[in-house]
């Protein structure tokens, strides 16, 4: 009887085995996992910590390179387009750093007495950008792994779905708790930072709708208990967003929701009676939300018009940074001296404080000029357009695939008034999101 144990036991322990190494399904799990590993580590913020899970990106990417099976299914002629634009910014940023960029090095140097100079402001600090930039690549790279096969792209999801709902549950116990002290009086996770995490939340709830509205298509009337999972963990990020009280992430969640369901209804996947009737019995579950829980968040909505004039004199003075140096920028990473050598008694105000210039695009616009922020842009773009066009196309997993653009939408709209991306676990997050899309909308593997 022991030996029928002992060989029960064998055999279970080798089909477990089997199941996670079948087709790469460990995958599925690590990179998840490492993302959010760097969420909880203050976002990957401390240079330190941004390196490291640069390196753990790079190595997890090596592995899966490494890794025969997971060769197939890898879109690498649809690859070319979006790999040129970031091969591009890289040779940007690369000149940057040498004395001979467009327009001539920053005169900063020539009045420092530094030799030799460079279009950078900051050589040190636009190197550690250009690894860190590298790293969101191996991100993207370890996104395609995974997004090859639906499998393994289902796996991650969900794995996604379960880490952020436990994330979740943690912040808002330790917000209601009042674990971070009195000063906190909205949730801003481990970044402490309200608006970064609204970005997070609300990424996490176009994703967990997505999950939600498959999982209920795909189950008879009557047995939608199946999605009951999916669906606490949109309650769970809802909740978390609300707590945040951002204007921007709750603009930017209703954008990508939208989104979602703008492309349901053109690629036939839901009816327009069907699509009015869930309309109404979102918004009218949303409002109820945000009228028993939202009170700070409705406060600083009533707020903005008066802090839209301080938001406005720093665009206004990133704009005339930006329009001093257009061509190449005064380097990655540099805002905080860019920032610090525009204050006058007109503007210390407002700027004093900021450690962003709360846009995106400006941002780059500002640091990599017209060259670096093209090529950026065009290399995100061509991601989406891509994977758009390729989803349309598709007639498997196409919700959860609408879901992912959703969420880039997500991203898109709150960078316009934030900067969440300049947090590395954030941007890293996105990055593995964007391959991940991008190899499962070319039609990859089951």
């Amino acid at each position: 009887m022991a030996r029928i144990r002992d060989a029960r036991a064998d055999e279970a322990h080798w089909w477990r085995l089997q199941w996670w190494a079948q087709d790469a399904r460990w995958l599925g799990f690590c990179g998840p996992a490492l993302l959010f590993a760097a969420h909880g580590a203050y976002g990957a913020m401390p240079p330190k910590t941004s390196l490291s899970l640069a390196a753990a990106l790079a190595a997890l990417l090596l592995a899966c390179a490494a890794t025969p099976r997971l060769q197939a299914g890898l879109p690498a002629r649809q690859l070319r387009l979006p790999a040129t634009f970031f091969a591009a910014t890289l040779a940007v940023v690369l000149w940057s750093l040498t004395p001979f960029p467009l327009g001539g090095p920053h005169p900063v140097w020539d009045f420092a007495g530094v030799s030799p100079p460079a279009g950078t402001i900051d050589r040190s600090q636009t190197l550690l950008e250009l690894v860190k930039l590298l790293g969101l690549g191996c991100a993207f790279g370890g996104g395609l792994y995974t997004g090859s096969s639906d499998g393994r792209a289902r796996i991650a999801l969900n794995v996604v779905l379960a880490l952020g709902s436990a994330y979740a549950l943690w912040s808002l116990l330790t917000f209601v708790s009042g674990a971070f002290g009195p000063g906190f009086d909205r949730l801003g996770a481990s970044f402490a930072a309200p608006n970064t995490a609204a970005t997070l939340f609300a990424i996490l709830l176009v994703l967990a709708a997505g999950a939600f509205f498959s999982k209920i298509r795909r189950e008879r009337p009557g047995h939608w208990t199946a999605a009951a999972p999916e669906g606490c963990a949109a309650l769970l990020s809802f909740g978390c967003l609300i707590a945040t009280a951002s204007r921007g992430g709750f603009t930017a969640a209703a954008a990508g929701l939208i989104t979602f369901g703008g492309l349901l209804m053109a690629r036939g996947r839901v009816t327009a009676p069907r699509a009015l009737v869930a309309t109404f019995a979102s918004v009218a579950l949303v409002l109820l939300l945000v009228a028993a829980l939202g009170d700070q968040l409705i406060d600083r909505a009533l707020a903005a018009p008066h802090e839209v004039q301080d938001r406005q004199a720093l665009f206004a003075t990133h704009w005339e940074a930006f329009l001093a140096a257009p061509a190449m920028g005064y380097g990655l990473g540099t805002f905080d001296l860019v920032n610090r050598i525009q204050l006058h008694d007109g503007n210390v105000q407002a700027l004093w404080a900021s450690r962003a210039v709360h846009n995106v695009y400006l941002g780059w616009l500002e640091q990599a000029g017209l060259a670096g922020a093209t090529a950026m842009f065009g290399s995100l773009v061509a991601v989406m357009a891509l994977t758009l066009r390729a989803g349309l196309r598709r007639s498997r997993m196409t919700t959860l695939l609408f879901a992912l653009v959703a969420a880039d939408v997500v991203v898109l709209v709150h960078g316009l008034s934030d900067f969440a991306l300049e947090t590395y676990s954030v941007a890293a997050f996105w990055s593995w999101l964007l391959g991940l899309q991008f190899a499962a909308a070319q039609g990859s593997s089951r």
